[in-house]
């Protein structure tokens, strides 16, 4: 099943899949999209979690024995696989296979990876995972999407900005999506709510255009 970012409120209202993959390289998109994940699943007892990174000699075996063991605090649980290469190799995708071939009822996963290529989507493992749950492919905002994105933004706090406020804001964050995020909680914090190129001026830092030299 496949979801767009901005399906997955809906979904989630509706239904829970056993399996979620997240994909993409745009952190706060990937942050956001897991965290309305983890809210759905908790408020449907789901108390327990479990965080697993995939690197180096990571022992798959260990995985698949904490996936199917009886939890100690609760019993159901959210075990998240964060692979970073974005590949588990021919064993990591044997395991990931054997995982959801009797899935525990009491887990849901959510697998996070990096922007895929075609050869991963191609692969066995991953055609088998995409049948059993939903894959969220989320895409960086390019520059002239940006002031969109943040018109958005700002319209989820009750804020809205004129078009010389959010091309400034935009050039001001220049891409970074954390740090226009970061400077909308700041407007808001100081009780804006119609912003103007003047409020940016005076409130938006350039600081997204140094390096930690600078």
């Amino acid at each position: 099943m496949r979801l767009k970012p901005e399906q997955l409120a809906q979904h989630l209202q509706k239904e829970l899949k056993p399996l979620y993959i997240v994909s993409g390289d745009e952190p706060l998109l990937e942050q956001e999209i897991c965290d309305q994940i983890r809210t759905a699943v908790k408020a449907q007892g789901f108390d327990e979690r479990e965080v697993h990174h995939v690197e180096g000699n990571f022992k798959w075996g260990e995985l698949l024995e904490a996936a199917n063991a009886l939890s100690l605090f609760s019993s159901r649980k959210l075990i998240e696989i964060r692979i970073v290469s974005g590949k588990p190799g021919d064993q990591g995708g044997k395991a990931l296979i054997e995982l959801f071939a009797n899935p525990n009822p009491d887990n849901i996963v959510i697998l996070q990876l990096p922007k895929m290529d075609k050869s991963a989507t191609n692969s066995k493992w991953f055609k088998t995972l995409d049948q059993i749950g939903a894959f969220i492919q989320h895409w960086p905002i390019e520059r002239n999407q940006l002031p969109s994105w943040l018109a958005n933004r700002m319209r989820q706090q009750g804020m809205k900005a004129d078009r010389d406020a959010l091309a400034l804001l935009a050039d001001r964050t220049d891409g970074n999506l954390l740090a226009g995020a970061q400077e909308i909680e700041k407007l808001k914090m100081l009780g804006l709510e119609q912003i103007s190129a003047e409020h940016i001026e005076a409130a938006v830092g350039d600081a997204s255009r140094y390096d930690v030299f600078a």
